[in-house]
């Protein structure tokens, strides 16, 4: 990496993690870019060339945390997790309760109904980028149908599990999305 790439990644992990401090103090509505600058210690010509305003740093954050997630989930494909999605469950869940407290939140910025959005749009490309699995499902247009219908589904019932509609512990949860998923999957196949 050149020394102007290390500087580049150095001021937006600044400019990250300032924002990241400021979100234990105050809401985010209340933040300033004056305020974030002092903070990472750059200059607004800095900020400006990283980040278009305040929100964009915090998608960042947030496209960071579906980075991991990637990470985490990057050596199995999406129909080697057909047979076991629950390790991709349990992490879903576990997501959302570190966002469900405020005083638990997930780098303190990630409301629930930000993270179930990015959640939906991050199955649904990790489902679609098993090509093995699209070709099973009848191809690209049938597959996205079912990927939009599983994360649809998926963070429905995640929300509702949120908003305390029902009371159960993650593993549970996690466990019956498993078994619908395993059991309801196999009827998207394409039987010729």
């Amino acid at each position: 990496m050149s020394t102007n790439n290390r500087m580049v990644e150095k001021s937006k992990k600044a400019i990250k993690d300032a924002l990241l401090d400021i979100m234990y103090e105050k809401d985010f509505k209340q933040i300033t870019v004056n305020e974030l600058l002092k903070r990472a210690n750059v200059s607004r010509g800095t900020f400006y060339a990283h980040f278009s305003n305040l929100e964009d740093v915090r998608q960042q954050l947030i496209n960071d945390l579906f980075e991991h997630a990637d990470y985490l989930f990057g050596d199995y494909t999406a129909s080697e997790l057909e047979k076991d999605p629950y390790p991709i469950m349990l992490m879903a869940a576990d997501m959302m309760i570190a966002s469900r407290d405020p005083a638990k939140r997930l780098f303190k910025f990630v409301n629930v109904y930000d993270l179930g959005i990015n959640l939906k749009t991050w199955l649904t490309k990790y489902i679609l980028s098993d090509k093995e699995l699209v070709e099973r499902w009848g191809g690209e247009e049938a597959a996205t149908i079912y990927a939009r219908f599983i994360s649809g589904g998926v963070m429905h019932a995640y929300n509702l599990w949120i908003l305390e509609d029902f009371d159960v512990t993650a593993e549970v949860l996690a466990k019956a999305l498993c078994n619908i998923l395993v059991n309801g999957l196999k009827a998207f196949e394409v039987k010729e």
